[in-house]
């Protein structure tokens, strides 16, 4: 892992099409994912009356780190932590898919960035890139009321290709009648959201919320932001 050089902004030149990606861009979704896990995984135990003592947020990290999404593998995990109270996986499992936006929220600038966009001169084109199942990204979008604050909205299931895959930001592309050179994309993953807008020529701004360092293997961003403070900030016009 390496650090990702500081950078000023404003970026120049200016770009006229300014790609976001959603989850831990936009919305906090890693937080409000191990809330669930810590909820789900909770209710279980406490419905089954297991009682040996467990550390619940070990019991988180490995469940993340076996899979970041889904519940498939929580038989597993519970297994592996000598979990074996009957029904215990399948309670933790209904309610972590019946809950999928619990305690979901945008961070709490999300929308003062989008139209702070909105206001500069001369006018941008704003859009939203995602991965994810078509039927959850849009209930997102919806949840959170944002796609009137975009011009277009690509996601991956609908378009036929997931991020890093270069023709999902190609599309964007022509959506917003820009070249590479004129757009810029801002994203939280350095293997799907930087590397992809990467490879299609795209300039990059990663959001490290975590302060996270780089991976050493990859590209280095074109910029790097913590908040979406920074990121108005190197959006704002010289």
């Amino acid at each position: 892992m390496t650090e990702v050089p500081p950078h000023s902004g404003p970026i120049s030149p200016p770009p006229r099409l300014i790609l976001f990606d959603l989850d831990d861009t936009l919305c906090d979704y890693a937080s409000a994912r191990i809330v669930r896990l810590r909820t789900a995984f909770s209710l279980a135990l406490d419905s089954t009356r297991f009682a040996q003592a467990l550390d619940l947020d070990d019991l988180i990290a490995q469940s993340l780190e076996i899979h970041p999404h889904g519940t498939d593998h929580f038989a597993d995990l519970f297994r592996r932590n000598g979990i074996d109270a009957e029904g215990a996986a399948e309670i933790a499992s209904k309610w972590y898919r019946t809950n999928r936006f619990h305690s979901l929220s945008l961070f709490a600038d999300a929308v003062e960035t989008l139209k702070t966009v909105r206001g500069l001169r001369p006018p941008r084109t704003i859009g939203l890139i995602t991965n994810g199942p078509t039927e959850v990204q849009r209930a997102k979008i919806d949840l959170f009321d944002i796609e009137q604050l975009v011009d277009f909205v690509l996601i991956s299931e609908e378009f036929g290709a997931s991020k890093p895959d270069p023709s999902i930001f190609v599309e964007a592309l022509r959506l917003g009648n820009a070249a590479p050179n004129e757009a810029v994309f801002i994203g939280d993953s350095p293997e799907h959201d930087i590397a992809g807008a990467q490879a299609a020529g795209i300039r990059s701004i990663w959001m490290n919320h975590t302060g996270r360092r780089w991976p050493a293997e990859l590209a280095p961003p074109d910029f790097e932001a913590r908040d979406l403070t920074e990121v108005r900030a190197l959006l704002d016009s010289p």
